[in-house]
C-alpha cells in the first residue's frame, strides 16, 4: 500500500484544503484497511456476511458501511471525527512520518470497523447478540469460568479447580498445559453431542456451560476450551429446538434464561425510577408544585407505566394508571390538574427505559 505523502493528504483533509481527488484517494485507503480486517475475520472463521455468492462484493459494501461515519461532517462542513483523531497527534508529534500516519490510520479504521460490526450484528441478529451477552455475563459472574482472546476471537474455559490469575494461556505455561493446546479442537458433532447430553431447559446458562466444560475436560484427547462462537451456536440450537417443543405442547413455562432477562428488566426499572424520583423531587416537590402525598402517588403510578410497557400493555391509559391510586379522580380533573405533569414524566420514564432495554438486544 503506497504511503507516499499520506501525512500531507491527511492534513489537507483535516484542514479542509483538499481536492476531490485527494478525498477519494483517502477514502479508498481507509476502505482497503477495513476490507482487509473483514477478510481476516472471515479467515478466522467468523461469519461476516450472508450466504450469497457475491461475497467479495458484499464485503466491499460492508467495509464502506463501517467507515462511513468517519466522514461525517459538522455544520462547518468539516470532517470532525478525523480532525478530533489526527490533529492532537500531529500537534504532539509534528515530525510523524507517512509510515507512522499509516499505523495511526490502521488503528482508527480497525477500531471503527469493530464498533460498526458489533452494531450491525445486533441489528441483523438481535437474538444472537442477546445470547452472546448472556454468556459473557455468566462467565464474568463465575469464579471458575474464564474468557481469553486469541487471533481476534473469544475463547471460554472452565478452571476445574486450577487457580487462574491470568486467563491468557500464551504467557502461562501451566495454563497452556491444562488447556491441552497441543491437542486438536473438539469436533463440532462431538461438541453438539456433549452439549445435548448435559442440556436441561431448567438449568441456567451459567450452569449449562459449567456442566458442558466439565464433560469436555474428561475428553483428554482434545482441547478443553471452546470459542464463544461455537457456544452461541450450541445455545441457539437448543433454544430453537426447545421453542418448537414448547410451542407444540402449548407450554409457556418460563426458562431460567427468561427469568434472568426479566430480573435485568426489573433492575432497569429501578434505575429509571431513581432518576425519575430525583427529577420529581427537585422540579416539583421542592418547588411546591406537588405535595409529598401526590409525589408518592406519581412515583407508584409511573412504575406501573413501565411495568405495562414490558407486559405488552403500552396502550394502557395514563388516566387509569393514576386513577388506581386516586379512586375519586375524574377524566375532567385528570385533564385539568394532572395530565400535563404526569404524562410528561411518563414520556421521560419510557424514553429512558427504552434506552436501557437496548442493552438486552
Amino acid at each position: 500500500m503506497n504511503t507516499v505523502n499520506l501525512k500531507q493528504l491527511v492534513e489537507n483533509i483535516c484542514a479542509g484544503t483538499y481536492c476531490q481527488a485527494e478525498l477519494i484517494q483517502f477514502i479508498h485507503l481507509v476502505q482497503k484497511i477495513s476490507l482487509s480486517y473483514l477478510k481476516f475475520q472471515q479467515v478466522l472463521g467468523k461469519r461476516i456476511v450472508g450466504e450469497r455468492m457475491e461475497t467479495d462484493l458484499e464485503l466491499d459494501d460492508l467495509a464502506l458501511d463501517c467507515i462511513a461515519e468517519l466522514f461525517s461532517r459538522d455544520e462547518a462542513d468539516r470532517f470532525f471525527q478525523l480532525k478530533r483523531y489526527y490533529e492532537p497527534k500531529f500537534c504532539e508529534e509534528p515530525t510523524l512520518s507517512d509510515a507512522e500516519v499509516l499505523i495511526l490510520t490502521r488503528r482508527l479504521v480497525v477500531r471503527k470497523t469493530k464498533q460498526e460490526l458489533s452494531r450491525i450484528f445486533r441489528e441483523r441478529d438481535p437474538e444472537g447478540a442477546k445470547i452472546v451477552r448472556n454468556i459473557k455475563v455468566s462467565v464474568r459472574n463465575s469464579e471458575k469460568m474464564h474468557l481469553f482472546k486469541e487471533m481476534g476471537r473469544d475463547f471460554i474455559f472452565h478452571s476445574n479447580g486450577l487457580v487462574v490469575t491470568d486467563p491468557r494461556p500464551g504467557g502461562n505455561p501451566q495454563l497452556s498445559s491444562y488447556l491441552r493446546r497441543n491437542c486438536p479442537p473438539i469436533p463440532d458433532d462431538l461438541l453438539m453431542s456433549v452439549f445435548i447430553d448435559v442440556y436441561d431447559p431448567s438449568k441456567s446458562v451459567s450452569l449449562l456451560i459449567k456442566h458442558l466444560f466439565e464433560k469436555l475436560h474428561e475428553l483428554d484427547e482434545y482441547q478443553n476450551y471452546v470459542s464463544l462462537d461455537a457456544i452461541v451456536k450450541l445455545v441457539r440450537h437448543a433454544k430453537f429446538d426447545l421453542f418448537k417443543e414448547r410451542l407444540a405442547a402449548g407450554d409457556v413455562t418460563p426458562t431460567p434464561q427468561d427469568h434472568m432477562e426479566s430480573k435485568e428488566i426489573e433492575n432497569y426499572i429501578d434505575v429509571v425510577m431513581r432518576m425519575l424520583e430525583d427529577k420529581i423531587r427537585t422540579q416539583y416537590l421542592e418547588t411546591g408544585k406537588l405535595s409529598a402525598t401526590k409525589t408518592e402517588i406519581y412515583r407508584q403510578a409511573l412504575r406501573d407505566v413501565l411495568y405495562d410497557l414490558i407486559q405488552k400493555k403500552d396502550s394502557s391509559s395514563y388516566f387509569r394508571n393514576l386513577k388506581h391510586y386516586i379512586p375519586t379522580l375524574t377524566q375532567q380533573d385528570y385533564r385539568q390538574q394532572e395530565r400535563s405533569v404526569f404524562e410528561y414524566l411518563a414520556k421521560v420514564a419510557k424514553r429512558e427505559f427504552r434506552k436501557h432495554l437496548k442493552e438486552l438486544l
